[in-house]
Parts: structure tokens; sequence; C-alpha cells
């Protein structure tokens, strides 16, 4: 095991064992790489229960936060939580309650929502083998499918004027699927992206990972790991979060997360 692959087992383990870390580091890249900006906007997608969506409201400077949830059940969740939450301005908040996925075509997409954990819900592919990350999860019950709005990151990031600095995606899956939906945002607004990692996305959902890895590159992208190392498709899959940032931030994230992971003494 070379040095770099003995770094992401350490991280891995440590994370499984501590999983709000992982959202802790995620945290902490946003809050410092939006240090000392003024009015810019920042995306959550795959809002959940609005972790990420209350702490980037609550950056000095942020003057809106598009979170996005698919799951109808999950929306009324959400919405139930930043309600009650006195802290939250609503005037920062727009939600969209939608699937992100990689066709502006698009308008409705099939929708499979989980009973027993709702955060696993996701969209349902035409692939009858796997059509979902979860296939063969017994623990996991399911409502009928249904259909729900779809729409891409480019297209509510549109009339967007404000800079978009950071993107937090968490979409079981479908996160590679809404990059390729992105990609006037990420050539226009150069985020630093976080997102989910399934080894199982590109069949799940009919890409190549040869073909996103070409396609960010085109963007002048970098994709990295946990531990700040830069990958490629032949290790892409090392660990389920990973990174894409802008060619001009790639050495402050990889530093960051480096430093992150010296204070957790990894």
């Amino acid at each position: 095991m070379d040095t770099n692959t003995s770094r992401l087992a350490i991280f891995k383990d440590f994370a499984l064992r501590n999983m709000m870390e992982v959202e802790r580091i995620v945290c902490e890249v946003y809050s410092d790489h939006c240090e000392g900006r003024v009015d810019f906007a920042l995306f959550d997608g795959g809002a959940h229960k609005g972790f990420h969506t209350k702490h980037m409201l609550a950056l000095p400077g942020c003057k809106r936060v598009h979170a996005v949830e698919a799951d109808p059940f999950m929306a009324e969740t959400f919405k139930e939580i930043m309600a009650r939450d006195a802290t939250v301005n609503p005037c920062g908040l727009v939600f969209h309650e939608a699937a992100l996925q990689n066709d502006k075509s698009c308008r409705k997409i099939r929708w499979r929502s989980s009973t027993t954990h709702v955060g696993r819900s996701s969209i349902v592919s035409e692939n009858n083998n796997r059509q979902t990350i979860w296939r063969g999860n017994n623990e996991m019950g399911y409502r009928d499918d249904s259909e729900v709005v779809a729409t891409t990151i480019d297209t509510i990031v549109d009339h967007e004027e404000l800079p978009i600095p950071f993107v937090k995606l968490d979409l079981e899956g479908a996160d590679l699927l809404a990059l390729l939906g992105a990609t006037e945002t990420l050539r226009i607004k150069r985020p630093i992206v976080a997102f989910e990692n399934s080894v199982h996305a590109p069949e799940v959902h009919g890409f190549s990972l040869a073909d996103v890895a070409t396609t960010f590159f085109q963007l002048d992208y970098v994709p990295m790991n946990f531990v700040g190392e830069r990958i490629a498709a032949d290790n892409w899959f090392g660990f389920f979060e990973a990174w894409l940032a802008p060619a001009e931030s790639a050495d402050w994230l990889s530093a960051h997360l480096k430093s992150a992971l010296e204070r957790r003494g990894l």
C-alpha cells in the first residue's frame, strides 16, 4: 500500500467512526474559503435537515443560499426546521424542491422515497439491474415510486448574479450526474465543490467515469480526495466523499484539507 492510499485508509477508518467530522470538515472548508468575502451566494444540494444551509446562511457576507431537496417528505421537514429556527434569515434562503440531474430539458424524474432512511431517497434510473446505489440493502423500506420536479444546477444558477464560491452536494449517487448539469456554473462561477462519491454512480446513471473526468479536465478543474491528493479515473473511488477545485484554488484546498486532518491527529 502506497503512502497516499495509507493516508486515505486511515482517514476512512476515522470517518466511519466519526461521521459528523466529515460534515464539519466540509463546513470548515467553505467557511474559510468565504472568509473576507462580501455579497456572495452558496449552494446546498441535498439539503436534508439544513445542517449546511444554516451554517452557510450564518456566514458574514453570504446574501443567499440556494438549498435544494428533492424528496417531498424531507422537503417538508427542512421547511419546518428552517421556519422554527429564529437564527435563520428567511430573506437569504431560496428553496428549490427538485431533483438535480444533467438534462435541462427534463422536467420530471422518477423518484424513490425511503420510509426508513429518508436521507437515502434518490432518483430511480432506467437501469433495471441497478436503479439506485442502494440495491440489495434489506434494511431500507420504500414508498411506491413517484415523480418529482427535475432541474439542473445550471438552471438554478442561471439568474444568480452573485459569486458562488462553494457548492455542496449530497445526492445519494446522483452527484456526478448533477455536476454534468453544472458545466456553465463551473466555468463561470468557479466554485469549490464537495460531493458524495458513490462507486455505483456510473452504473446507475449510465455515464463513464472517464468521460466525467475529461469534462472536469476541460473546465480546468482538479478532482481531489479527502486527504488533499489529486485523483483520476483509476483511483477515483477511494472514499465516499470527494472534492472538485478550480485549478486556481487546488493548492489552497489541498493544504486546507491536510491541515484539517492534522488538527484531528491524522
